[in-house]
C-alpha cells in the first residue's frame, strides 16, 4: 500500500505549470508506467534479471538524455530502489523460516557439488592418462598415413609423367605413320589435360614448349604429302582426261544412234536437257573418271590437309595457299607455247587431255570440300585456262594449210568442250574459239574451192557436156540439181546436157563444201546454233557470189560468142543450184528459224545472167556493125543489082550459123529476145544507112537497097518455120530483077496478094509481135519511097494504115533525096507540110 502511495505521489511533485509540457515530466511518466507494470516486488526483482526490463527502461533513459534530465532520473531511480529495498526487507522478515531452510538446502547442494567435482577431476586425470597413449598412437597413425599419401602422390605423379611421355612418344609415332589428325588430337588432349597434371615438372614445360613445334611439324608433313599427291595427280591428269574423252565419245555414239532413229532429236546436242534426261533413263552406272577400272585417284591427302588445318584453326591460310598453288600448277600444266602440224596434232591432244584431267580433279575437290575450293574459285581458274588454251592454239592455226587438220582440231576441241560441259564447266569461251575456228575452216574451204573452181573454169571447153555412159549420167544428174526433161529410162547415149562440165564439177564441190560445214558444226553445242547457221549461210553465199558468180562474170569479157552463150546457160543452172542450196539450208537447219534463209547468190546469178544476155546482145550487134561497116552503096547509081549485097549475104550466113549452132541451146525466151534485139539493131542500122546517104538517092539505088532488106526479111521470116524447111538458098532464089520489079509494083498497090505485103500488113495492122515487126519501120519507109503516089502520105487514114511507123522528119529527108534532081527541097516541104495534122 505504501508502495502504491509512493508511486502515486511522484508524478504530482514534479508536475509543471498548467499549459506547459516539460520533457522531464514525459520521461518520469514513462518510468512510472514501466514500474507499474512490475508492481510486485518479487516480480520486479525478477524483471531486473531479464532483458525485457532493460528494453522497457531504454526509452526512459533515452528520454532523460534528450531532456537533459539524467541526474533527475538517477535520483528518481535511487529513491525507487530504496523504497523497493525496504519492501523486500519487510517481505524477508515475514518469510525468514523458508529462507533459512532454503539456505541449508543450498549448502547441502554445494557440498554435493564439490564431491562431484572431485570425482570429475579424478575421471579427468584417468582420461588424460589414457588419452596420451591414444594421442601417441594417433600421431603415429597420422605420420604413417602422410607417408602413404606421399607415396601415393609420388606414384600418381610418376604415372602421370609416364603417361605424358608415352602420349608424347605416340604423337611422334603417329606423325611418322602419317596419322596426323590422331596425332593432333592426342597432342591437344596432352596439352589441355595431362600436361596440367604434371605442370610442376621441368620436362612438362619442355613438352609444353615443344607442342607448337610438333603442330608445325604436322602442318609441314601434311603439306608435303599434299604436294606429293598433287604431283601424282599431275602425272595422271592426262590419263584422266583421256578416259573422260573416251567416256564422252561413247555417249556421243549412243546419242547419234538415238538421233538417227528419231529425227526430232537432231535439234538437241550432247549435254542438252533432253540428252541428259534420256541418259538418266539408261541402266548404265554413271562413269567416274577418278574411280574406274583404269585409274583410281585417292583424295585422302587432300582431305587430311583440310582436317588438319581446320583442327589448327588455319583453314583460311590453307585455302589461300592451295588456290595460289593451283594457279601455279596451271602455269606448269600449260606450256608457254605449243607446236603441232598438219601431220601430227598429238601435242594438242596431250594438252587437252591434261587440262581436262586437271579440271576434273578441281571439280571433285569442290564437290567434296566446298569450304576450301569454292565453285567460283575453280570457275575463275577454268576461265583462265580456257583463255590460255585459246592463246596457245590460235597462233598455230595460222601455220596449218590443210582443212582436214582443222577438222581434226575441231573434233578434239568438240570432244573437250562436251566433256567439260558434262562436268558443269562453262564452255562459252571455248565455244567462241570454236566459232573462230569454224570461220578459219570455212576460209580454208573457200580458198580450196576457189582454186579448184578456177582450175575447172580454165579447163572448161564451154561446150554442152556429152555423156556416153548411164552411170556417169546418173552421177551428173544427181549431183547437179538437174531435172531431165525426159524419163531417165528413155535417155539414149551419147547424151548431150545443156551445161558444160564446169557446172557439175562446181556442184560437186558445193555439196562437199556444205557437207563439210555441217560435219564441222556437229561438234557445237546448242548454245550458238544461230551463229553457226549464220556463218554457214554467209560462207556459202560468199562462195557463190564472190567466187562462182564473180569468176563467170569475169569470163564474160571474152569476145568468144560460143563461150559467152555457154556461160549464160551455165549461169541459169547455177541460179537453180543456188535456189536448191537455199532450200537445203532451210531443211537441214538445226534450229527453228524465225524466217527462211535467203541467199543473195540467187539474185546475183540472175543479175549475172542479165549481164551475160546483154553481153550476147553486144557481141551479136557488134558483129552486125562489123558487116555494116563494109557495106558500100552507090546511092546515085543507075544500075540495079540482080543479087543482094555481098556483105549482107555474109551477114545472113553468120546469123544462120548463130541461130543453128551458137544459140541453139538457149531457152526460147532468150533466143526470142536476142533475135528481136539483133534484128531491131540491124533494121535500125540499115535505116541509118539510107538516112545517111548522100544528097540524092536514085531509083536503082533504092531498088538495090530494097532487095537487100527483102533478103533479110526472108531470112527473118524463115526463122519462124520448122528447122527442116529453113533454107537461105530459097530466099536467094526468090530474088531476081523480075521479082524485084514485080515486088516494087506490088508495093504501089497493084498486087495486094504479095505474101510479104500481106505479112507486113498483118503485122502492122494486127500488132503481131513476130520478128518481122523489127523491120516494119524500115519496110514502110522503103514502100513509101517506092510508092507511085507519095502524096497519099498526107492522107491520115492511108498514112496510119500503110506508113504508121514512118517518122515525118525521116520521110521528108528521104523524099528530098529521092527527088533531089527533079524536085527542089522547098517543094518537098510543101508536100509534107501537113504531116503533123
Amino acid at each position: 500500500m505504501a508502495t502504491s502511495t509512493a508511486v502515486a505521489t511522484m508524478p504530482s511533485a514534479s508536475l509543471p505549470a498548467v499549459g506547459a509540457v516539460d520533457p522531464s515530466d514525459v520521461m518520469m511518466n514513462h518510468l512510472q508506467e514501466v514500474l507499474l507494470l512490475n508492481s510486485d516486488p518479487i516480480s520486479l526483482l525478477n524483471s531486473f534479471e531479464g532483458d525485457d526490463f532493460l528494453e522497457q527502461l531504454a526509452p526512459v533513459v533515452e528520454d532523460a538524455v534528450n531532456a537533459n534530465a539524467v541526474d533527475l532520473l538517477v535520483d528518481r531511480l535511487a529513491t525507487i530502489t530504496a523504497q523497493k529495498e525496504t519492501e523486500v526487507q519487510e517481505l524477508c522478515n515475514s518469510n525468514q523460516q523458508e529462507y533459512t531452510k532454503a539456505v541449508h538446502q543450498l549448502a547441502k547442494v554445494k557440498q554435493n557439488s564439490e564431491q562431484m567435482l572431485s570425482s570429475v577431476l579424478e575421471i579427468n586425470q584417468s582420461i588424460q592418462k589414457s588419452g596420451r597413449a591414444f594421442v601417441a598412437r594417433n600421431k603415429m597413425l597420422k605420420d604413417s598415413q602422410g607417408a602413404k599419401n606421399n607415396i601415393d602422390d609420388a606414384t600418381t605423379a610418376l604415372h602421370q609423367c609416364l603417361k605424358v611421355l608415352h602420349m608424347t612418344n605416340q604423337v611422334y609415332d603417329m606423325i611418322e605413320q602419317k596419322k596426323y589428325f590422331q596425332a593432333l588430337k592426342n597432342l591437344d588432349d596432352l596439352q589441355r589435360n595431362h600436361l596440367q597434371e604434371v605442370a610442376q615438372f621441368d620436362f612438362a614445360q619442355r613438352i609444353r614448349h615443344s607442342v607448337p613445334l610438333m603442330k608445325d611439324t604436322i602442318k609441314q608433313d601434311v603439306i608435303s604429302d599434299l604436294a606429293v599427291w598433287l604431283q601424282s595427280v599431275h602425272e595422271v591428269a592426262s590419263q584422266i582426261g583421256m578416259i573422260a574423252f573416251s567416256s564422252t565419245e561413247v555417249r556421243r555414239r549412243k546419242w547419234k544412234a538415238k538421233a538417227d532413229k528419231d529425227p526430232h532429236l537432231r535439234f538437241y546436242k550432247l549435254n542438252s536437257a533432253v540428252e541428259l534426261a534420256m541418259e538418266q533413263d539408261d541402266d548404265d552406272e554413271k562413269f567416274d573418271p577418278l574411280d574406274n577400272a583404269h585409274i583410281k585417284v585417292d583424295l585422302t591427302p587432300f582431305y587430311d590437309c583440310i582436317l588438319i588445318y581446320t583442327a589448327l584453326g588455319s583453314l583460311n591460310e590453307f585455302r589461300e595457299q592451295y588456290e595460289y598453288d593451283r594457279v601455279k600448277d596451271t602455269e606448269r600444266l600449260l606450256p608457254q607455247s605449243i607446236n603441232f602440224t598438219d601431220d601430227d596434232i598429238s601435242p594438242l591432244e596431250n594438252l587437252l587431255h591434261g587440262a581436262c584431267g586437271f579440271a576434273i580433279v578441281e571439280r571433285a575437290t569442290v564437290r567434296m570440300a566446298y569450304k576450301v575450293r569454292t565453285a567460283e574459285s575453280v570457275d575463275r581458274l577454268w576461265e583462265s585456262m580456257c583463255q590460255r588454251i585459246a592463246d596457245l592454239i590460235d597462233p598455230v592455226l595460222q601455220t596449218l594449210h590443210n582443212p582436214e587438220t582443222l577438222l581434226r582440231v575441231r573434233t578434239l576441241l568438240g570432244l573437250f568442250i562436251q566433256t567439260m560441259e558434262s562436268f558443269e564447266f562453262s564452255v562459252v569461251r571455248l565455244q567462241s574459239f570454236m566459232l573462230s575456228l569454224f570461220g578459219k575452216y570455212s576460209d580454208f574451204l573457200k580458198q580450196r574451192f576457189a582454186q579448184e573452181f578456177n582450175q575447172s573454169v580454165m579447163e572448161d571447153d564451154y561446150m554442152p557436156m556429152v555423156i556416153n555412159q548411164r552411170e556417169l549420167w546418173e552421177q551428173v544428174v544427181n549431183i547437179s540439181w538437174y531435172q531431165a526433161d525426159i524419163d531417165p529410162s528413155n535417155v539414149t547415149f551419147p547424151c548431150i546436157l545443156p551445161f558444160s562440165q564446169v557446172y557439175p564439177l562446181c556442184c560437186a564441190e558445193l555439196r562437199n563444201f556444205v557437207n563439210q560445214h555441217y560435219n564441222f558444226s556437229d561438234e557445237f553445242t546448242e548454245q550458238n546454233p544461230g551463229q553457226i547457221e549464220s556463218t554457214l549461210r554467209s560462207s556459202v553465199d560468199q562462195l557463190l557470189v564472190d567466187v562462182v558468180c564473180a569468176t563467170l562474170l569475169t569470163r564474160l569479157k571474152s569476145s568468144n560468142r560460143e563461150e559467152i552463150v555457154q556461160i549464160f546457160i551455165n549461169l541459169e543452172y547455177f541460179e537453180s543450184a543456188a535456189s536448191a542450196i537455199e532450200r537445203t539450208l532451210n531443211e537441214t537447219s538445226s534450229i527453228h528459224l524465225p524466217e527462211p534463209i535467203k541467199l543473195d547468190a540467187v539474185s546475183e546469178f540472175a543479175r549475172a545472167r542479165k549481164n551475160a544476155e546483154q553481153r550476147i546482145f553486144e557481141l551479136i550487134n557488134s558483129k552486125i556493125d562489123d558487116f555494116l561497116e563494109i557495106a558500100e552503096y552507090d546511092w546515085e547509081t543507075t544500075t540495079e543489082n540482080s543479087n543482094p549485097s555481098s556483105y549482107l549475104i555474109d551477114m545472113v550466113r553468120f546469123l544462120e550459123t548463130l541461130v543453128n549452132q551458137t544459140l541453139v541451146n538457149l531457152p526460147q525466151s532468150i533466143t526470142s529476145f536476142l533475135y528481136f534485139d539483133a534484128f531491131d539493131h540491124l533494121a535500125t542500122s540499115m535505116l541509118e544507112l539510107i538516112l545517111n546517104a548522100g544528097r540524092r538517092i536514085s531509083k536503082p539505088a533504092l531498088h538495090n537497097f530494097d532487095r537487100d532488106v527483102h533478103y533479110v526479111e526472108m531470112f527473118v521470116q524463115d526463122l519462124g518455120q520448122p528447122e527442116n524447111s529453113r533454107s537461105t538458098s530459097t530466099a536467094l532464089s526468090t530474088f531476081s530483077p523480075r521479082n524485084a520489079k514485080n515486088r516494087s509494083t506490088s508495093v504501089n498497090g497493084a498486087a495486094p496478094e504479095d505474101p510479104m505485103l500481106l505479112r507486113h500488113r498483118s503485122t502492122d495492122d494486127d500488132g503481131d509481135n513476130s520478128l518481122l515487126t523489127t523491120f516494119t519501120e524500115l519496110r514502110q519507109t522503103i514502100n513509101l519511097l517506092l510508092s507511085s503516089n507519095i502524096e497519099e502520105y498526107n492522107n491520115t487514114e492511108v498514112r496510119m494504115r500503110k506508113y504508121g511507123r514512118v517518122k515525118p522528119q525521116n520521110a521528108m529527108v528521104l523524099v528530098e533525096k529521092l527527088h533531089a534532081a527533079p524536085a527542089t527541097p522547098s517543094r518537098a516541104r510543101r508536100l509534107y507540110r501537113g504531116r503533123g495534122n
